[in-house]
């Protein structure tokens, strides 16, 4: 509960970096009862996670266009590295395969986000 009403806190064209986690903001238009208004949801998350003196990562998307996916960072899913900036670059990747699911204009603002991330995180 307490992740959901920080995140409300960023703007649409900010960034937000909550404990272990990297988020890009979009806003997205809700009907809800009363007429409809603006809600600020994740376009893209990057989870980075300790776990045995190693880093696990996750990755989600949330798209204009429908399309969502992702997972929280769990040993299960075997994504390890050694290094927190390792685990980091590794999650910058495998965002990058599933950007094809994003509209053109997320495209652009996730690959601007990981290009001023990734410099921000070195080791």
């Amino acid at each position: 509960m307490l992740a959901e009403i920080q995140l409300d806190m960023f703007s649409s064209s900010e960034t937000g970096e909550i404990g272990n986690e990297l988020i890009l903001m979009r806003t997205q238009r809700m009907k809800a009862h009363g007429g409809p208004r603006d809600m600020e949801l994740a376009l893209a998350r990057i989870q980075l996670e300790p776990h045995d003196g190693q880093w696990m990562w996750s990755v989600s998307i949330n798209s204009a266009n429908g399309c969502g996916c992702g997972y929280h960072a769990l040993p299960k899913w075997g994504k390890f590295d050694s290094t927190r900036h390792g685990a980091l670059i590794q999650a910058a990747d495998e965002l990058r395969a599933l950007m094809d699911r994003l509209t053109e204009q997320e495209q652009k603002r996730v690959a601007n986000w990981l290009g001023a991330i990734l410099p921000n995180h070195a080791a």
